[in-house]
């Protein structure tokens, strides 16, 4: 087990490379600060599956702070390639978390999940290496964040990260196969068995995300980092089994609806395209999240901010965050002026801009009426609203994922679990 450990570990890297802020904004930038005379230099490390939109977020900080000197890292998606090019990046990584470790490198991480530099965010807040956010949040208590999901950057009472996005997981449902019907089970393996009987499908399309993010869906952590103890509910077990052994749940070849669906995924989702396809048929689709085994539905936050905590630019990143958070970034007038339709890849924390990311999304490039885009767009509104819980869940979804799915041992899931969790008892000790 071991050796399946370090194998996962090793997975959980990626690589950086260096950009200039932005073609024409970095330039001018940097003339103007000269101009001025003195000029600070802000990096900004940046997942590559969010590059696209916070470029376009960074140039337009820059023009409303010119003085200011913008350095971006991109921290690309990677995968576990025996390729030159890739035992290079993993090498650069390692080189960046020392430097981390080391309070160096960049001031300002935008990570997300598929970004592997840091996989554990919140381990890592425990030995000092971020900054404590509570004076950024104290300067947002105007705006409508999302508080549960806010609460997921807190540890022991410092905000050592800035969810800036999560997203949420549910089963998509043609409007005609549920009539007036409602689920009533409060547990993810319920939730799933029960709406397979009542719409008499066999097969969930992409049911392979929901092993990528079970234990995310849950609003007990599995890794309890006070009492430093690792434990798999029996909740999470019986939905592991499912998955495992219920080959029903996995007809990839199943035409129909339902469909195991992700509203906030980093790298597209699934349920964004159900939905344009049903404004052309004119066959709704609702989305039904998957309870959290506690009344309610856990959001698991995808997209987020720190801050180095030694940065000499602390005060500068500091006012960079707010503004990534703030209406004139996020709100209802903040989508459509980023341009090509690249969006940021959550259900956003400022409850302002959900409905018009949305309603933006559902829109382009469809020929849709906005107000029907619209239409929809606030009926996943009321949704977010269900979230009682809001974790960081990527390691935990990476370490389960791994263990159970990706490997080939003729054992069960209750054995592969239990060694998983035997071998955790010292990963609070590393």
């Amino acid at each position: 087990m071991k050796k399946k450990t370090a194998l996962i570990l090793a997975g959980l890297l990626c690589a950086l490379s260096i950009a200039a802020c932005g073609p024409s904004d970095s330039s001018s930038g940097k003339k103007d600060a000269e101009g001025a005379g003195d000029s600070s230099k802000l990096v900004i490390a940046i997942s590559e599956q969010q590059e696209e939109f916070y470029r376009k977020a960074i140039s337009k900080y820059c023009k409303l702070h010119p003085e200011v000197e913008v350095e971006i890292e991109t921290v690309p998606f990677i995968d576990n390639s025996p390729t030159e090019k890739m035992e290079k990046n993993k090498k650069a990584v390692k080189d960046m978390q020392v430097q981390v470790m080391a309070g160096k490198g960049p001031d300002v991480f935008l990570l997300d999940e598929s970004n592997q530099a840091l996989p554990d965010m919140i381990k890592s807040s425990y030995g000092g290496v971020f900054l404590d956010l509570n004076t950024v949040i104290e300067d947002l208590k105007d705006l409508p964040l999302n508080q549960t999901v806010m609460k997921a950057g807190e540890v022991d009472g410092k905000q050592y990260f800035l969810p800036l996005g999560y997203m949420l997981a549910g089963v998509a449902v043609a409007e005609g196969a549920l009539g007036d019907w409602e689920p009533s089970s409060g547990q993810p393996a319920q939730f799933l068995e029960e709406i397979a009987s009542h719409t008499g499908v066999s097969g969930f399309p992409t049911e392979f995300l929901l092993r990528e993010y079970m234990p995310g869906l849950f609003g007990t952590p599995a890794l309890d980092y006070e009492e430093e103890t690792a434990a798999f509910s029996e909740e999470l077990r019986n939905l592991a089994k499912l998955l495992d052994e219920g080959r029903e749940f996995s007809s990839e070849g199943a035409p129909e609806l339902p469909d195991v669906t992700m509203l906030g995924h980093c790298t597209g989702s699934v349920f964004e395209s159900l939905v344009q396809r049903s404004f052309a048929s004119g066959t709704d689709v609702k989305f039904l999240p998957f309870p959290n085994g506690e009344g309610g539905i856990n959001a698991q936050v995808n997209v987020f901010a720190a801050v180095r905590a030694n940065s000499p630019e602390a005060s500068q990143a500091g006012d960079f965050l707010a503004f990534l958070l703030s209406d004139e970034a996020q709100g209802g007038t903040g989508w459509e002026g980023f341009g090509n339709g690249k969006m940021f890849g959550a259900v956003p924390v400022n409850n302002n801009a959900v409905v018009p990311a949305l309603q933006y999304q559902f829109a382009l490039g469809t020929g849709v009426d906005s107000e029907e885009a619209k239409g929809k767009a606030e009926e996943l509104f009321q949704i977010t609203q269900q979230v009682t819980t809001a974790r960081f869940c990527y390691y935990e979804n990476s370490l389960v994922f791994q263990a159970l799915f990706m490997t080939s041992e003729e054992s069960s899931v209750e054995e592969k679990l239990d060694d998983l969790e035997n071998e955790l008892r010292f990963y609070f000790d590393e």
